[in-house]
């Protein structure tokens, strides 16, 4: 049976993909040559034309004006990349979603759900990890982490908005009390692949983490779970529905041993919905946690994203605690992810496109 395609009085929906490069990137760019070459395939299949969009702040108004061209704009773009952030972008976006263009995900959607700060509006949901903090300049994170670390515990540290682990720490006092004082020494990982940890005084490791707290930035504190052994599970969710699993023991926060190699981790493995070892995940996300933190978050879910997912660890949990404890939830660039997510994904998409 042949596809249908997707038209509007009598017009072929367009969407416009946009990822990152340079302008030789974009003046050579086809369906064929990115690393979403099946996204735009599925499109095809769909019969809805997939165009791709190459982006970068040095011809934000050449992107603008194509994507005002289109029907819908999916954007796998980071939250920091190259020593940019997505401000020039965001400002774009909001611009073609004002002229009636779908775009997901939506930057305002971004900002509420897509930032480690959603682990402090939903910390009495019950996939929080515990007691979680906000610290809004650098003398409250040393008064604040001064504190929290005087039990002996970790504490990891999360800038507002970031990725693959850049402004993630893991924090502890070196040594049973740090050498006391009122700036103990501490020990400090950071999550960014191949990162050593290091001891520094906690006034030094504050200084180094000015930079988070820059126009309305942000640190979350959240206790430290172990991914050993249970590795981590992200879930990928199309809108409000579990699309896939993916599976990783990471290694990002864990010590490595004395004077040894920073450890790296396997791949990641992924799954589709119907795996059994995650359908506990899967009923807690689909029943009660999605709904929870839209009606926290105030996000429709036709405004969710098309593509998102939550990372989870596991934890051995106390009476009325729940197994899966939520690291961050990714909106930005969900990339790779399973293969049974790219139909839900598209499928979102005409939905809205024809709506």
């Amino acid at each position: 049976m042949a596809q249908k395609v997707v038209r509007t009085m009598g017009r072929m929906r367009r969407v416009a993909i946009v990822y990152s490069g340079d302008r030789e990137a974009r003046e050579r760019a086809t369906p064929e040559n990115n690393r979403y070459s099946t996204v735009f395939e599925e499109f095809r299949r769909r019969g809805i034309a997939a165009e791709p969009a190459v982006y970068a702040d040095d011809f934000a108004d050449e992107v603008r004006r194509q994507l005002e061209g289109v029907d819908g704009v999916l954007v796998w773009i980071d939250p920091l990349q190259g020593g940019r952030d997505r401000s020039v972008l965001d400002a774009v976006l909001r611009a073609v979603a004002s002229a009636g263009v779908f775009v997901s995900t939506h930057p305002d959607v971004i900002l509420k759900m897509g930032t480690k700060g959603v682990l402090f509006d939903t910390r009495e949901m019950g996939w929080s990890g515990g007691e979680i903090h906000r610290y809004g300049t650098g003398e409250e994170l040393r008064q604040g982490l001064a504190g929290r670390l005087a039990g002996g515990a970790s504490r990891v540290l999360k800038q507002n908005r970031g990725n693959g682990g850049n402004g993630v720490w893991r924090v502890a006092l070196a040594g049973p009390d740090g050498d006391g004082g009122p700036d103990p020494l501490v020990r400090a990982i950071h999550a960014l692949r191949g990162s050593r940890d290091g001891e520094m005084r906690l006034s030094a490791f504050v200084a180094q983490c000015e930079g988070y707290f820059e126009g309305a930035g942000q640190v979350i504190d959240q206790p430290f779970h172990s991914p050993v052994p249970g590795g981590m599970v992200r879930c990928y969710m199309t809108h409000n529905e579990v699309v896939g699993f993916g599976h990783q023991y990471v290694t990002a926060l864990v010590y490595p041993e004395k004077g040894g190699e920073p450890l790296l981790p396997p791949p990641r493995l992924y799954h589709p919905p119907t795996k059994p070892e995650f359908q506990s995940l899967r009923a807690r996300m689909e029943g009660e946690w999605i709904p929870q933190m839209q009606h926290i978050l105030d996000i429709a879910t036709e405004a969710l994203p098309v593509i998102w997912d939550a990372d989870f660890l596991h934890r051995q949990p106390a009476a009325g605690e729940d197994a899966h404890v939520l690291c961050e939830i990714n909106v930005s660039c969900v990339s790779p992810f399973p293969d049974a997510a790219l139909p839900k994904l598209v499928e979102a998409t005409a939905r809205r496109l024809s709506g």
